[in-house]
């Protein structure tokens, strides 16, 4: 069936509630006349007769009570998407443009928190990985690397720390006693991040993982999934894995030897000076310096040993 008349739903909905046209005529300010043609074409396109009409009153009918319950809940859903229509375009909208990895693990699992304390703010957040699409509509941006901070303002964020991490049955499937008894295992190497086992073996001095027995994956979350199925020691971000150590579904086998594997920064546009962009700027850098303060208390180890 095609739509009712539209402009009928509202005659209808004033004259069912008080069943009456007179009062319904009173409260659109129209005639009685205008009330009742309306009610007749909608009954037309229907099929059914909505009131039953007496000499001095109308009453609704079954089916017009029934038609009743589903335009007026109809009514109050428009009245209450317009309301939070209303209520979006009074608060201030902040854009972020994130590399996807950091969204994922570190920036959304904050933003609950930010809006319960900020409910005037809304933020909105991107993924991208590259250089800042500067045409693009956006406020603030968190990058890794310095080539993609061209025509931004930027401050120091976070540093990142990298380290070794695997499911708990893999450790005690594999004895790691020491780090060589990793090196020599199954690891997993990451494509989008070939720096972070070079940057780790590098500051220990340690020889590289075996090649031979290296699974490779595009992507950081890929390599967390990978680690936490047993299939191998991952180097990761530790600010990446905080959730899945947190849960004891990864842990640090030599949770001591932390590398610092990058930074990242906190770009902003020349012109972004509004009050809540400030605001969720500032918030990002509290976050960051907590982040960093706190990158030790993941849950470690204590069976695993010095390296070999």
């Amino acid at each position: 069936m095609r739509l009712p008349p539209l402009a009928a739903l509202r005659p209808f909905e004033a004259a069912a509630r008080h069943e009456s046209f007179t009062l319904a005529a009173r409260e659109l300010c129209v005639t009685t006349g205008a009330i009742s043609r309306q009610v007749r074409l909608l009954e037309s396109h229907l099929g059914v007769e909505l009131f039953t009409r007496y000499h001095r009153k109308v009453l609704l009918t079954l089916a017009g009570r029934r038609y009743l319950e589903v335009v007026g809940r109809v009514f109050a859903e428009l009245v209450d998407a317009g309301e939070t229509l209303a209520h979006d375009a009074q608060r201030a909208l902040v854009r972020i443009d994130c590399v996807p990895t950091l969204a994922m693990h570190w920036l959304t699992p904050r933003l609950a928190a930010f809006h319960e304390a900020h409910p005037d703010i809304r933020v909105d957040v991107t993924t991208a990985t590259g250089p800042i699409d500067m045409p693009a509509p956006f406020d603030l941006a968190i990058r890794r690397d310095p080539r993609h901070f061209s025509g931004l303002s930027s401050v120091p964020f976070m540093t990142e720390f990298c380290t070794p991490v695997c499911s708990p049955v893999f450790a005690q499937r594999q004895g790691l006693a020491n780090v060589d008894d990793m090196l020599g295992g199954p690891t997993i190497r990451i494509r989008a991040r070939e720096d972070l086992w070079p940057t780790w073996t590098r500051a220990f001095r340690l020889k590289a993982p075996s090649a031979s027995k290296q699974l490779v994956v595009d992507h950081t979350f890929a390599a967390l999934q990978a680690a936490e199925d047993g299939l191998g020691t991952a180097v990761v971000p530790l600010l990446l894995a905080r959730k899945h150590l947190d849960a004891g579904r990864l842990i640090m086998p030599f949770a001591a030897l932390l590398a610092a594997s990058g930074h990242y920064a906190l770009l902003s546009r020349p012109t972004s000076d509004l009050e809540a962009v400030q605001h969720v700027r500032t918030w990002l850098i509290e976050q960051g310096r907590d982040t960093e303060q706190n990158r030790q208390q993941a849950p470690l180890d204590k069976r695993r040993g010095p390296p070999g």
